[in-house]
């Protein structure tokens, strides 16, 4: 893998050694570590140990120099082909994603056998206030947790979905902290006590300062060293504690030591550390690094470092803003030695057992290598029954194109049990027309796909809704059909989806922006074994001989000009039954048995009555059963092409050029007319021209194409 992290800098703090430890751990595994940050004293580490450093401004606030800065880092991405971006605070966050935005977008899946998109995450180190500037650390594809406290707050306060959550504390170079007993007496009381860390008002130096002045009256030869820098906007905070010192007459006492390049080597020589913040700690890798090192520790109960210190056992935890507690413990710790050489010993396991670094590098690789090993499709298909159906030689496409991408399908509510057992599918999603067309909705629905973090969108439905479904997804390469209204909203068009091209050959056609070529046309289902039990069931009660002839007939239609005559199915089933005592079966929806009750009356050979009896998946086991299907344009059509079964299919209004599903075995059967295809729902024509197209199919000829299905002549 190609990682880039992206720091504010590389100066002192628990944000810049994680990334510097995993830059560390990519290049002892044989990866590649690049590195983006505004510069500091851990560079020269940093490239020392072969990483790649780009100093830009990525801690500025500044909109344009955001944008600037993204667009120079989606130079960097593209250069180094980078596979996992990697931000660490909240203005990296923002240029990381839209730089990955931006190269995801342009990235061609045509040219080459590429199989993912560079993935950003997060690492959310804070305690973050719920507002639009924040809420990108949660918009990672993985949101990196450095403590419970923190996960919980991102999923409470963020909105970030538990599934994207992945808790991994900080670690600590064991070999670089070596343990050294504690001290269990200081000559003349000279003890040294450090804090390390930002200067700034969060890390509570002036309660540190005021609860020393409480333990320096006990023991007037100690020191407190303060380790660490302040941020350029926090200059008066120093000049404030250095008043401080000096009202409190702790001046030949406290030391500023500025930044520490040798922690372990200070930490070596300390009796006490103290990390007294009063604002929430994300976790507080000094004190990690001070329990290794065999230091003991007093620490405020904040944030997360209730998880790292355990009260009484590993260290003594006090309320934050309480000097005099923080005074009493720092005491305690002074006094009882033995004590605090318990608290060391139970330190260092316990930081062996839970923050060795290499566990926090293993587990970060891990969530690397799962954020950027799977692509994420949404494939869009919200009606009809007969399209999803149409559709599944596409999913299997994609599937051979992308065999480790996760594929998500939205679809219409009607059509969902088509693919309930899909084995391309890694997902299904259901869009409700009658629930989900509001604005509302939608942006809701969006909000769910929107978490699935999307790398592409391919959009079947071609219509106003899924344009924007797909839009608001947020998926950065959005596949579609050109033409419409809407389709601006997609970021790849496939021009001419009106042109007289077979249905799923329009799809291969969309498919081949993905590099999608010579895909098989044929259609699938899956129904399971309950369906076949059901379908059992209708027969056994219906008293189908054993080895007679079985047709399925579907005589429904939503559109009135898709439908032969009534009459004409009636007679087609006597001369069926006539000539080689075919049973036949008539199949449809429950709002189409009327159709069926009618056609039963008017037949000498009564058929058997399904309609409204069979689920989608059962009209596809009972499909597998007959020796021919008989239906017009509709849905029943389609998933009889999906069982196998020879076809006769009879059109009018539409152009089976467009519509007819590929089938093994089909006779479609068509009168030329002038006003055919019309794509009229009800036929305008009066008096005798009305509904001629399908008038002019006579019962001859269907008798003959299910004949030559069976293999049978047609009687004279």
């Amino acid at each position: 893998m190609n990682v880039l992290q992206i720091v504010p800098s590389l100066r002192l703090g628990g944000v810049e050694t994680g990334t510097l430890d995993m830059a560390r751990a990519l290049i002892t595994k044989g990866h590649r570590a690049l590195v983006i940050s505004s510069g500091g004293p851990l560079v020269s580490s940093l490239e020392a140990m072969g990483a790649i450093h780009y100093v830009l401004p990525v801690d500025r606030k500044n909109p344009w120099t955001i944008l600037a800065m993204a667009r120079r880092v989606s130079e960097v991405v593209e250069s180094h082909e980078v596979d996992v971006i990697h931000a660490r605070s909240r203005v990296p966050a923002i240029i990381g994603v839209l730089a990955w935005a931006a190269v995801a977008r342009r990235a061609s899946f045509r040219a080459n056998d590429r199989q993912r998109l560079p993935c950003f995450i997060t690492t959310a180190h804070g305690m973050y206030r719920p507002h639009p500037f924040s809420r990108v650390m949660g918009w990672g594809r993985l949101v990196i947790a450095i403590s419970e406290r923190i996960a919980r707050h991102m999923i409470d306060r963020m909105g970030v979905p538990p599934e994207r959550l992945r808790l991994i504390p900080r670690g600590v170079e064991l070999q670089k902290f070596p343990w050294n007993e504690p001290r269990l007496s200081a000559d003349k009381g000279e003890w040294r006590i450090c804090t390390i860390g930002r200067l700034t008002p969060l890390k509570g130096h002036k309660d540190l300062l005021r609860a020393f002045g409480i333990v320096a009256k006990t023991f007037p030869r100690s020191r407190l060293l303060i380790v660490g820098e302040a941020s350029p906007g926090d200059a008066g905070y120093v000049k404030e504690l250095q008043n401080l010192i000096e009202r409190l007459g702790l001046k030949e006492q406290v030391e500023f030591t500025g930044r520490e390049p040798d922690v372990p080597r200070l930490l070596s020589k300390a009796d006490l550390a103290v990390l007294a913040s009063t604002g929430e700690e994300g976790f507080g890798r000094v004190l990690i690094e001070a329990a290794a090192a065999g230091v003991p520790v007093v620490a405020t109960r904040v944030g997360g470092v209730g998880e790292v210190v355990i009260d009484k056992k590993t260290g003594l935890l006090v309320p934050p803003g309480d000097p005099m507690a923080l005074a009493s413990s720092m005491m305690n710790l002074l006094k009882d030695r033995s004590f605090a050489l318990e608290l060391s010993r139970q330190g260092r396991r316990r930081v062996e057992a839970l923050f060795p670094v290499e566990r926090m590098t293993d587990q970060t690789l891990e969530a690397y290598r799962e954020a950027s090993e799977r692509l994420r499709i949404l494939v869009v298909k919200l009606s009809a029954i007969g399209d999803v159906a149409l559709v599944t030689p596409s999913l299997r496409a994609l599937r051979g194109r992308f065999p480790k991408a996760h594929l998500t399908v939205l679809v219409g509510r009607s059509a969902r049990e088509l693919l309930h057992r899909c084995p391309y599918l890694d997902e299904l999603i259901v869009f409700d027309p009658a629930r989900d067309r509001s604005p509302l909705r939608i942006w809701r629905l969006a909000g769910k796909l929107r978490s699935l973090q999307l790398d592409l969108v391919v959009d079947f439905q071609n219509s106003r809704i899924s344009h924007w479904i797909g839009f608001l997804a947020g998926a950065p390469q959005r596949y579609g059909y050109g033409g419409r209204r809407w389709s601006w909203l997609l970021t790849h068009r496939m021009e001419g989806l009106f042109a007289r091209t077979p249905p799923v050959e329009q799809q291969f056609r969309l498919l081949q922006l993905l590099g999608i070529q010579g895909a098989t046309a044929s259609l699938e289902l899956w129904p399971g074994p309950a369906d076949e039990a059901r379908v059992d069931e209708i027969l056994r009660d219906a008293w189908l001989a054993e080895h007679q002839p079985l047709v399925v007939i579907h005589p429904g239609a939503q559109w009135l000009s898709k439908r032969w005559p009534v009459q004409r199915y009636a007679d087609l089933i006597d001369r069926l039954a006539a000539a080689a005592k075919v049973r036949v079966v008539l199949t449809g929806s429950a709002s189409e048995r009327p159709i069926g009750e009618e056609i039963a009356i008017r037949s000498k050979a009564k058929p058997i009555l399904a309609m409204g009896l069979t689920s989608l998946n059962e009209l596809n086991a009972l499909a597998r059963r007959a020796q021919a299907f008989v239906s017009g344009d509709t849905a029943g059509l389609h998933i009889a092409a999906a069982a196998g079964v020879p076809l006769v299919a009879l059109f009018g209004s539409t152009d089976p050029l467009r519509h007819l599903p590929p089938a093994p075995q089909v006779k479609l059967l068509k009168a030329e007319l002038p006003c055919s295809p019309c794509y009229r729902r009800v036929c305008p024509r009066p008096g005798n021209g009305h509904m001629e197209c399908m008038r002019r199919i006579t019962v001859e000829e269907v008798l003959e194409a299910v004949l030559s299905h069976l293999k049978l002549p047609v009687p004279s």
